[in-house]
């Protein structure tokens, strides 16, 4: 890309992005595709890489290959979304194994299972939310939907879905804590 172009697409010329957007689109997905095995989850990494790179394209010198910086910035994307991945399957190893050592200790079947304070505690937070923040978290986390399916299925951007699922979050932590350390009475 040359600093005419250059100018041309800060200037607000979406159709000369556009045309770079083509013209690097089939490598970037290649590349994601690569690096991740999963379509859609590819495809939204090429997405962010080409909002990320129009964002950043002053930091662009026009004297080096634009086609690497894209592939820089998409690998630095792949790299989040697979340690997000990690973390993810982590997570639910944890947790399926906690919840395995609990039956066992408490020496019931998976079908007696009744639901400890913590759950009671996490439905009682869950139903103080606002409407739009609890059907996140039914979404997320009852349903198993991951954030790309819950941003097309609601019309809205996955940074809004991630951004307000990270609110429910800190604001359930806080509920739970105020329910396990209730304040002593005056």
């Amino acid at each position: 890309m040359d600093e005419i172009l250059k100018d041309r697409i800060l200037q607000g010329d979406l159709d000369v992005y556009g045309e770079i957007v083509r013209r690097y689109q089939g490598m970037l997905m290649s590349y994601a595709l690569r690096r991740l095995s999963d379509w859609s989850q590819a495809e939204e990494v090429v997405q962010l890489t080409f909002i990320r790179s129009h964002q950043k394209l002053e930091e662009f010198d026009p004297n080096k290959d634009f086609g690497v910086w894209l592939c820089v910035t998409c690998k630095y994307l792949i790299m989040t979304e697979l340690e997000k991945r990690r973390r993810e399957a982590s997570n639910k190893t944890r947790y399926r194994d906690e919840l395995e050592l609990e039956l066992l200790n408490a020496s019931v079947a998976p079908s007696e299972f009744e639901p400890g304070a913590e759950f009671c505690a996490l439905k009682l937070c869950i139903s103080k939310l606002k409407s739009e923040a609890a059907s996140l978290v039914e979404y997320r986390y009852f349903g198993n939907k991951s954030c790309q399916q819950i941003a097309r299925e609601k019309g809205r951007t996955i940074t809004w879905v991630t951004s307000n699922l990270s609110r429910v979050r800190k604001s359930l932590r806080t509920c739970l804590e105020s329910q396990s350390n209730p304040r002593p009475q005056a």
